[in-house]
């Protein structure tokens, strides 16, 4: 059969005659998934009837199959002009399969983000690989991400007001910092920004989604769990902004937590009852809200657990006027959030478009950069005595700062390196004073529980070689190689310290600090023998616990947190 494309459109000949089968359309590419298994099928590109040049990729199975008619739906649907008649579908079907078999090969993608050193969304690819990718289903929706103005034009409108307010360059900061989850091998998190009403907290959402797309690229807390997640996997190594999370079912927030942040979807069967396949996504999500996460877990009567509050780390706005603190010449705080807004609505897209289109000039590099950058302010803003959830989130403010630090090194953003490692250190600050210690929260909850016992007078030892420690005793006294011990109740320890039936994880930082000795390691007690019978307590070194409480320069040991020099001070721009 012989066809030939012109630019009036594609025509067959037949009959000594050449008949048309309709508009112009060709076959660019023929397209696979990256495992060269599955998903065959062809890139194809035609103009409608406004003359408007559209592009999809198709499926083989459906353009040789019983489907073949979805494709004529879609061709005729979006304006393709196909001649009458039914052998005309016929002959363009037969038309696209002997295209697509000579076709050059390309890949094809079905999610945002990061495909080996290309990045994808459904409305533009960027970055080099041994062929080109396209984004199947990119006429079935609109695009995620969507530009209007000009780089220097958000710079002007938008960046240049975020400069001297901490929380405005950390809501840009998540977002250039979300594609780089993947080479920093850093694990999902997100940002919950907590503040009265009225004090900018979704102008700051406004920021961040700008950088990436319009105003709808911001979502809401309003959502099942299974929404939420769905959102996240939309959002795939790109910023998930999420607004309000008091309008939220706390059920759906204790779920959505967890869910959203382990970065895959639920296992659940097919129709055929084997194991469907998993979604899985990597994301930052910036979050605001009224309330603390503890008070919308008191709604269920439950309490925040240790891995939620590292998921979704808790800031409180802070400002001298609500979330700002530079008011860039604005007579009052609300005409510089109009000024924000306005500019969130007509200026966006652009910086991430080119944010991404400088991480994929060479990623191979990009990888050890971006470790070696959290690494050396992870460093700089850790020390010995942080517990490692406090490390864990630290290295998230890390990243931050290592996007924002490259993007002002390459002229994305209108203020310098040392502004985003100020704004960062004052975040980081704020977080920290508002968790109240830089303790893992059950070593810290033990820590104070342990110093209170100490300084307790209402207890009295009686000395082991009486053997007899009834009431008024809390137990007994001892010294061993020269230091007091001092063996305690088992009951009363757990009736003073308020510990669980299960109880190991509670004592575990004392065993490790060698502040509570043990010989049965898996009941965290001390079995010792007494008047002839064993009995077990729970062993406390006195002397070790005061060296050890003496070394914090306070209990909760926030005075831990480096110093960042002041506004004042002179600070040296990176090289």
């Amino acid at each position: 059969m012989k066809f030939q494309l012109r630019d009036s459109g594609l025509y067959f000949f037949s009959s000594d005659a050449w008949q048309k089968v309709g508009g112009y359309i060709e076959v660019i590419a023929r397209t696979r998934l990256s495992n060269k298994k599955h998903g065959h099928g062809a890139l194809l590109q035609w103009k409608n009837l406004d003359n408007v040049l559209l592009r999809e990729v198709v499926y083989a199975r459906h353009l040789n199959g019983d489907n073949a008619r979805q494709i004529r739906e879609l061709l005729v649907d979006t304006g393709y002009s196909l001649e009458p008649g039914t052998t005309s579908w016929a002959r363009l079907q037969r038309y696209l399969l002997e295209e697509m078999a000579k076709a050059p090969p390309a890949t094809t993608v079905d999610r945002t983000g990061w495909h080996g050193p290309v990045f994808a969304t459904n409305g533009w690819t960027v970055g080099q690989a041994d062929e080109q990718h396209h984004f199947v289903g990119q006429l079935s929706t609109s695009p995620l991400l969507q530009e209007s103005g000009s780089l220097q034009e958000w710079k002007d409108q938008v960046g240049s007001l975020c400069d001297g307010n901490p929380l405005a360059i950390l809501s840009v900061g998540v977002a250039l910092a979300a594609p780089l989850l993947k080479h920093a091998e850093l694990e999902n998190g997100a940002f919950h920004l907590v503040g009265n009403s009225s004090t900018g907290k979704t102008t700051l959402l406004q920021v961040a989604a700008s950088v990436c797309g319009a105003p709808e690229f911001l979502r809401s807390w309003v959502s099942t769990a299974n929404g939420l997640a769905a959102v996240a996997a939309e959002h795939n190594d790109m910023l998930l902004a999420l607004d309000e999370i008091g309008l939220a079912r706390p059920e759906d927030v204790d779920v959505a937590v967890y869910h959203i942040m382990n970065g895959s979807s639920k296992l659940r069967a097919n129709i055929s009852g084997d194991l469907a396949t998993q979604t899985h996504w990597r994301t930052l999500a910036l979050s605001t809200g009224e309330i603390w996460l503890s008070e919308v877990f008191q709604q269920m009567g439950k309490s925040v657990r240790a891995g939620q509050e590292t998921r979704l780390v808790e800031i409180p706005v802070f400002g001298r006027f609500g979330a700002f603190d530079e008011l860039h010449g604005f007579a009052s705080s609300q005409e510089l959030v109009d000024a924000l807004k306005s500019g969130s609505k007509h200026q966006h897209g652009t910086l991430f478009r080119q944010w991404v289109e400088l991480l994929t000039e060479n990623t191979e590099e990009l990888t050890g950069y971006i470790q070696h950058e959290v690494v050396r302010y992870t460093d700089q803003w850790t020390t010995s005595h942080m517990a490692s959830q406090v490390v864990r989130v630290i290295k998230r403010f890390a990243l931050i700062t290592s996007a924002l630090c490259l993007a002002c090194r390459n002229y994305l953003l209108p203020w310098t390196e040392a502004e985003s490692e100020r704004a960062m250190h004052q975040v980081a600050d704020a977080w920290i004073k508002n968790r109240g210690h830089i303790f893992n929260k059950e070593d810290h909850r033990i820590l104070v529980k342990l110093n209170e016992y100490m300084n307790s007078r209402k207890f009295s030892f009686a000395p082991i070689e009486t053997g007899i420690a009834e009431s008024p005793y809390e137990g007994f006294k001892r010294t061993v190689n020269g230091e007091k011990q001092l063996l305690v109740k088992k009951a009363n320890f757990i009736r003073f310290f308020g510990l669980p039936t299960r109880y190991m994880r509670e004592i575990e930082f004392l065993i490790q600090k060698d502040l509570l000795e043990t010989n049965e390691r898996s009941r965290g007690t001390l079995r010792v023998k007494i008047n002839g019978k064993f009995e077990r307590f729970f062993a406390l070194w006195p002397e070790r616990i005061r060296k050890y409480l003496n070394s914090l320069s306070d209990l909760d040991g926030l005075s831990q947190f480096p110093t960042y020099p002041s506004v004042d001070s002179e600070v040296t721009e990176n090289e």
